[in-house]
């Protein structure tokens, strides 16, 4: 999903002056694709990590994505139809 792919590139972070990076919600890769997994803790210098893992389906979550992404697609199309459809005549003069 593009929404967890974004998530996945933005919560990663350094704070200055330490040399410690958090993490949030990175994604934690599995063998089942009907959950999905995710970490939140922080990375140590020395590569020891704290975290906390939270799993679930996110079902609801994930329909409410694809209901708007597909809202989003619809109102794409349909503003490419738009703008294709030629323009209507100009109307004819009246005599004076």
């Amino acid at each position: 999903m593009g929404l967890f792919n974004l998530f996945d590139s933005l919560m990663r972070f350094k704070i200055p002056g330490k040399d410690i990076n958090v993490r949030l919600f990175e994604r934690v890769e599995t063998t089942d694709s009907q959950y999905d997994i995710f970490d939140v803790g922080v990375e140590q210098s020395d590569g020891s990590i704290d975290s906390v893992v939270v799993g679930g389906s996110f079902s609801y979550a994930k329909s409410l994505v694809k209901a708007i992404d597909t809202k989003a697609e619809e109102a794409k199309a349909k503003k490419e139809v738009e703008a294709k459809a030629p323009a209507p005549a100009p109307a004819p003069a009246a005599a004076a």
